[in-house]
């Protein structure tokens, strides 16, 4: 679900991890499922200061809009303006 969201917040994001993962309900053979997402909360990163970690909340819903996974996805991302610093 997390995957059919990857680019649409922002293409140059990095996958940070996932926090409060909960499976709802199952998912069946033969279900659709479409994700809805709600970006939660924007931090600075601790320690890469032209960097930032964006929390959307992921919310996935099957064909009866039931919802069947819910989950905060994290992302890496770069501030407006700033350059990549070298690790």
């Amino acid at each position: 679900a997390v995957g059919m969201t990857a680019g649409v917040i922002n293409p140059e994001a990095f996958s940070y991890g996932y926090e409060r993962m909960r499976f709802i309900k199952p998912v069946f053979i033969g279900d659709t499922i479409r994700v809805k997402v709600t970006i939660k909360e924007k931090r600075d990163h601790p320690k890469r200061t032209a960097e930032g970690i964006v929390s959307e909340l992921c919310e996935v819903l099957n064909q009866r809009d039931e919802v069947v996974l819910v989950c905060e996805h994290l992302l890496l991302v770069r501030k407006n303006g700033e350059a990549v610093q070298p690790v």
